[in-house]
């Protein structure tokens, strides 16, 4: 009996011994997952995934320079359009009605988007093939090094503590949302399992806090799989373009608007204003009916069917924007209804986390108008692309050019406010964190744009710091990282003026200029290895620089001459002098008024004078 038993140990711990070698075979992290700092996985923003498109043989689809073709976010084949639009769009300027110009955009939009196209069960039907990383960053080709990177510039954090504990959760933006969060769950288990590390730390970005919304409401158990959460400009509540967009409610549509500087807040000002000019061709009837033909195809036809999107719906706007555009769509809104009541519970499900003893921290922008898209573009402070109430988890704040008042006292609503006296208003009195949920752990950087965060370094450093040691609490940690700091870029800085600067040679220089240029130097030196700003100092600092350099005879500014603002000037002559009227309106106008001239001021005193 105890040989037999001695056997059963023997083979019992010989198959024990396998198991852990494979166990060990799996585990690719140099640390075996000893070390005290999780991995962390990067949940990117909308568009910040390669999604590729792809032929019938499941091929790349290239450009003229050989090139793969993005699906993000649409393919435009420049020879169809135009194939498609010339002949209706002549016959429209010619009999100046929609002689079928309505209908050639709508194709336009339909075969740009097909690519993104989703059946009745919100799944996609386009031929396209997601550039994913089911590993590390440590094992990524240095193509896909760089594609990450630049997006989200975690080089710092990856040197700190090892590119073999970055991972990024790349998805398609414009995909199914229950399959992507199903997915992002699945990868924390894989990352948990290639690491040797029980937890991880997530960074959902923008878009990707509309995924981490799901996740946290569609798997309660992830809490226990989770160190950190650190938001980056989340979309917690969606953002209102989107809102806006799901209800058509577009300001384009009023040409009052869409004449008056619109198109200067999306693009440059002379291409937004040539624009303008241009769409005068056509009476403001043909024009208004196009767009809102054009828009209502691409709600109707592509939007409503795409999850992801409806995962961006502000949760104010859902019901009567899936009532309007769902109704015949059952498999869709099923989805995009459990969707909504995890947007509905997005607080409840943080605050079970924070129970739960994960460390959640947000770093959000503010104080940049919303892009002019939808006629809720000011209702809320925001960053550009998202509201304030959305990425900050309900702060209060004043709208953009606005403040809270001089004698604005902070609320003080949230139960995670650690201290009472804390003082969660900026010194503007814009904004105050104390209603949001989290206002102890909620970093704001005035005037950033969302669209250029990662360009801000100090975001960049504090996201590290975050995940990389447990130096940050709070935002009363450091004073390195104080609650409310500002925007900036300093990418010029580092990689030209600076480095121009410290290679000239002062010995020919009077002691006055070379001491100019060193004090330059040295603070310019100091300010980008700092980490507090206030809003726009980046370009005060690069312009003491250059005027030292200019006086050390090393630097030229040349000076750029005007361009005529033509299409600006005429834009503006148009809008002052006709309103929103089409050019064959105003030669209507002109032809009826000099009419009327001549009748009243020529005819008739000449009748009356017989």
């Amino acid at each position: 009996m105890k040989k037999l038993i001695s056997i059963i140990l023997v083979i019992t711990l010989a198959f024990s011994s396998v198991a852990l070698i494979a166990s060990a075979e799996e585990v690719k992290t140099e640390c075996g997952g000893n070390c005290d700092i999780c991995p962390a996985i990067v949940v990117p923003g909308i568009g910040q995934s390669n999604v590729w498109a792809l032929d019938e043989n499941g091929d790349y689809l290239l450009d003229a320079d050989g090139d793969r073709i993005s699906c993000f976010p649409a393919v435009f084949d420049v020879t169809s359009i135009v194939m498609k639009v010339l002949a209706p769009a002549l016959l429209t300027l010619v009999m100046q009605k929609d002689i079928g110009l309505s209908s050639a955009l709508c194709d336009v939009v339909r075969d740009a988007f097909a690519v993104n196209a989703c059946d009745e069960k919100g799944k996609n039907t386009g031929n396209i093939e997601v550039e994913k990383y089911l590993y590390s960053v440590a094992e990524c080709s240095e193509y896909e090094k760089d594609q990450i990177y630049d997006n989200v510039p975690l080089q710092d954090y990856a040197e700190q503590v090892g590119e073999d504990h970055l991972y990024y959760f790349a998805y398609n933006s414009f995909g199914n949302n229950s399959d992507i969060v199903d997915e992002l769950y699945d990868y924390i288990q894989m990352v948990k399992k290639e690491t040797g590390h029980d937890k991880v730390n997530i960074v959902p970005i923008s878009m990707g806090g509309s995924v981490a919304n799901g996740l946290f409401e569609y798997y309660p158990e992830v809490k226990d799989d989770i160190v950190k959460v650190v938001y980056i400009v989340p979309a917690l509540n969606g953002s209102t373009i989107v809102g806006d967009l799901y209800t058509k409610n577009f300001t384009f549509f009023d040409t009052e608007f869409l004449y008056n500087g619109f198109l200067e807040t999306l693009m440059d000002e002379e291409e937004g204003r040539m624009i303008e000019v241009i769409a005068r061709i056509l009476p403001d009837e043909v024009l208004e009916s196009a767009l809102q033909s054009v828009a209502g195809c691409l709600v109707d036809e592509v939007a409503a069917n795409i999850t992801m999107l409806w995962g961006l719906c502000p949760k104010e706007y859902y019901p009567e924007a899936s009532a309007a555009l769902l109704a015949d769509k059952p498999e869709i809104k099923k989805q995009t209804d459990k969707f909504y009541q995890a947007q509905l519970n997005s607080d409840k499900n943080i605050q079970a986390l924070v129970d739960n003893g994960v460390e959640v921290f947000n770093i959000v922008d503010y104080n940049v108008p919303l892009y002019q898209i939808g006629n809720s573009w000011n209702n809320d402070n925001a960053d550009g692309v998202i509201h304030l109430s959305s990425t900050s988890m309900g702060a209060k704040s004043a709208l953009y050019g606005e403040t809270l008042g001089a004698d604005y006292k902070q609320a003080n609503t949230s139960k995670n406010c650690s201290d009472p006296t804390h003082n969660h208003v900026d010194e503007d009195k814009i904004v105050d964190a104390s209603t949001g949920l989290l206002p102890d752990t909620t970093f704001y950087f005035k005037g950033q744009n969302h669209e250029q965060t990662a360009r801000n370094d100090i975001i960049i450093s504090l996201a590290t710091r975050i995940l990389a040691t447990d130096d940050i609490k709070d935002v009363y940690s450091t004073p390195d990282y104080p609650q409310f700091n500002g925007n900036r870029d300093t990418r010029a800085l580092k990689n030209k003026y600076i480095p121009t600067a410290k290679a000239i040679d002062t010995t020919s220089l009077s002691p006055e200029v070379a001491e100019e240029l060193a004090t330059a130097i040295e603070e310019a030196e100091i300010y980008v290895n700092g980490t507090v700003t206030y809003s726009g100092q980046h370009l005060d600092v690069e312009k003491k620089l250059i005027d030292a350099m200019v006086k050390a005879g090393a630097w030229t500014v040349e000076e750029e001459e005007e361009a005529m603002p033509i299409f600006s000037t005429i834009s503006l002559l148009l809008y002052n002098n006709f309103g929103t009227d089409g050019y064959s309106e105003i030669v209507a106008d002109f032809y009826i008024g000099f009419v009327n001239f001549i009748v009243s001021d020529v005819v008739k005193p000449l009748l009356g004078a017989l």
